[in-house]
């Protein structure tokens, strides 16, 4: 894992990245302190690149293709940094020098092996659950817990958490879902046999539905064109000014693989600056402690805090309600769901307003006001700093330190370009 920030005001962008990466395996986990993460796009002009999450691209390390994108690009200046983005973009999706048909073919299989992987460890998951709950025979149990994770992994591809429908990518043109179906049929069925029969070899018994089956082609095909990233996935951070741009911007994408020839890939933020608007304050992956400082509460706390408040609100109507006399249980049922349907949902929303008001009040806005008139040189150490706050968290807790390292940071002005500096990591 990583962690990395962008800061930005009118004047300048910091852009910070440690450099410790994680290689696991079943019987291993190491960590390495010496990986860049943090790239100039184009040579001579005033725009960088991070990456994090996945240090490599079907295969090709991402320093690599960065590398190969200069040298095409030749200094040539795009008028916004959303132009510099969109054509790395195009960069790698028309490049069968750099990904050939033969490449993709292999990526595409590799993509649904690692969700059919995925698949496969919740449904151990489960019976182990199963298992541990001793609720009855695992055997008689098996096939329909499996069609259980099937249908789950099924529904998260069409639906997001908040239950709105997941629609298909934009990068992809009408009709992909058809064209991967009619390319990839066979294999998508070698992919499912395989796994069926693994999973068969493991749980005697376990048996499948032509519907499961058909779920898995569909998830098969999913995998690639819906706007989800189970998979393994790369964050791509751009940042600085375009040619026509007086204030810097950033733009951040989630990529995967090359398939029939399209990139998947989405856009995951934006930020502008404009003469009227604040800074920009944009951590990426590991931010849990960056933005613990922004806000003065880390948010599993608050998240932990909001559920035990809750608990107690309800409790408390409970007890007033069960403990008022000469009430029928009708009317004591009727005061408790107005109570905990209404008036209690409404005082909740209102106390974590306040405290959201005052969080913002007495800590986020001080800082951002800060950021926003910070020169670059402070602006860069304030970027370094942050990053060292996240790797500092990790060193003294019991976890493995998956930030850490030297920490690159660039800076960059419409004037002066990118300036770069190293920072020793923490003793």
């Amino acid at each position: 894992m990583t962690s990395e920030i962008v800061l930005m005001n009118r004047q300048a962008v910091a852009m910070a990245a440690d450099s410790a990466v994680t290689i696991s395996g079943d019987r291993y986990l190491k960590t390495y302190q010496s990986v860049d993460k943090l790239f100039p796009l184009v040579d001579g002009q005033p725009v960088a690149v991070m990456i994090y999450n996945n240090a490599e691209i079907m295969s090709t390390p991402w320093e690599t293709v960065i590398s190969l994108y200069r040298e095409q690009a030749r200094g040539r200046p795009l008028a916004t940094v959303s132009a510099y983005a969109e054509d790395f973009m195009e960069f790698l999706s028309g490049n069968p020098d750099l990904f050939p048909a033969e490449h993709q073919d292999t990526e595409f299989f590799k993509v649904v092996a690692v969700v059919f992987t995925i698949l496969a460890e919740e449904f151990d998951y489960q019976v182990q659950k199963f298992q541990q709950s001793k609720a009855g025979s695992v055997r008689d149990h098996l096939s329909a817990m499996f069609e259980f994770v099937v249908g789950q992994l099924h529904a998260d591809y069409q639906q997001c958490a908040d239950d709105t429908p997941r629609g298909d990518l934009s990068c992809f043109p009408g009709g992909m879902s058809e064209q991967v179906r009619r390319r990839y049929g066979n294999e998508i069925d070698q992919l499912i046999d395989s796994l069926l029969g693994s999973l068969r070899n493991e749980y005697s018994g376990l048996a499948f539905s032509e519907e499961t089956k058909g779920r898995l082609r569909e998830i098969a095909v999913f995998a690639v064109t819906k706007d989800a990233f189970f998979e393994h996935y790369t964050g791509v951070v751009f940042a600085g000014f375009g040619a026509r741009e007086k204030f810097p911007s950033m733009r951040s994408y989630l990529t995967s693989s090359v398939i029939l020839g399209i990139l998947k890939r989405k856009r995951d933020r934006q930020a502008d600056i404009s003469a009227d608007s604040g800074p920009v304050f944009q951590p990426f992956a590991q931010d849990r402690m960056i933005r613990t400082f922004l806000t003065g509460m880390d948010q599993h706390l608050r998240m932990f805090i909001y559920g035990e408040t809750l608990k107690l609100s309800s409790g408390l109507v409970t007890d007033v309600v069960s403990n008022t006399p000469n009430l029928t249980d009708a009317q004591r049922n009727t005061i408790y769901q107005n109570y905990s349907q209404n008036n209690l949902r409404h005082a909740l929303h209102e106390f974590f307003r306040s405290v959201d008001n005052y969080q913002y009040a007495v800590h986020t806005r001080p800082i951002l006001r800060a950021i926003n008139s910070l020169p670059k040189k402070e602006l860069g150490e304030t970027a370094a700093s942050l990053i060292k706050l996240n790797s500092f968290q990790q060193k003294v807790m019991n976890s493995i330190e998956t930030v850490g390292g030297p920490i690159d940071v660039a800076v960059i002005t419409r004037n002066g370009g990118l300036e770069w500096k190293r920072e020793k990591a923490q003793l």
